[in-house]
């Protein structure tokens, strides 16, 4: 079955500041799946807003990712 509707945002901010690369403020996917890894960056993304306003890639929210699925990672193991 075909999408009944879409969703497309066309511009992405850094931890709420807007991305330049003057300012230094600027990340690639390449560049956010290095630092932080595939699924960090898939949640990241994924939290990074539904409405109209920019969505934002916050770092702290990868960060936090990380530590989450580290920490779940761990209790699997454990329990298995």
């Amino acid at each position: 079955m075909m999408p009944k509707s879409m969703y497309c945002n066309g511009y992405t901010v850094l931890n709420n500041q807007k991305m330049s690369k003057s300012t230094g403020n600027f990340i690639t996917l390449r560049q956010s799946i290095e630092r932080f890894g595939v699924d960090p960056t898939r949640f990241t993304l994924a939290d990074a807003g539904d409405s109209m306003d920019d969505a934002n890639f916050d770092t702290q929210v990868a960060d936090a990712a990380i530590l989450k699925m580290t920490t779940l990672e761990e209790w699997i193991k454990k329990n298995i």
